[in-house]
């Protein structure tokens, strides 16, 4: 009978052990990797607000070139800003989902790049085209993002104008 309790105690003791490792293994939660990867999204929504700050005001009045580079320097501060996220550690669960969703985040990067190399060789209606290519970009992450309900890592357009 000892023998039986033995074995039954050694046998709970390992799936106890193999239940944790199975945890550790999952990574965060959910909410936890939202509390994480905010912000980080906060700060490159500020920093987007600072590199764009009257972009479309010289877009308006013919001044391509100089908006140009600040869209430059938006697509880098934005490539950055998506490297970050992808090094935090992600719910095992959703991984699947956050490659999609990085998927898109850097095609919003790529179509930024664009717009700032459309109005470096001052075509306004290329430069519009891709505009409206990042804006379908990130409704696209928006929408594949959904599930996480993160606040600062919404896309909006006004966070690239």
């Amino acid at each position: 009978m000892r023998r039986v309790q033995g074995t039954f105690a050694a046998l709970l003791a390992v799936l106890l052990v193999a239940a944790a490792v199975a945890f550790a293994e999952e990574g965060p939660t959910r909410d936890e990797y939202v509390s994480q990867v905010e912000p980080i999204c906060k700060s490159n929504a500020a920093a987007n607000k600072k590199i764009l700050k009257g972009a479309r005001t010289k877009v308006r009045h013919g001044q391509l070139r100089q908006a140009s580079g600040q869209f430059f320097r938006a697509s880098t501060a934005f490539g950055k800003t998506v490297g970050k996220i992808e090094r935090v550690a992600r719910p095992a669960t959703d991984d699947a989902r956050l490659q999609k969703w990085f998927k898109f985040l850097r095609i919003v990067q790529e179509k930024l790049r664009m717009i700032g190399k459309a109005l470096k060789e001052e075509n306004k209606v290329k430069a519009s085209h891709e505009s409206i290519r990042a804006e379908r970009s990130a409704n696209a992450a928006n929408n594949v993002g959904s599930i996480f309900k993160f606040h600062e890592c919404h896309l909006s357009p006004s966070r690239f104008s």
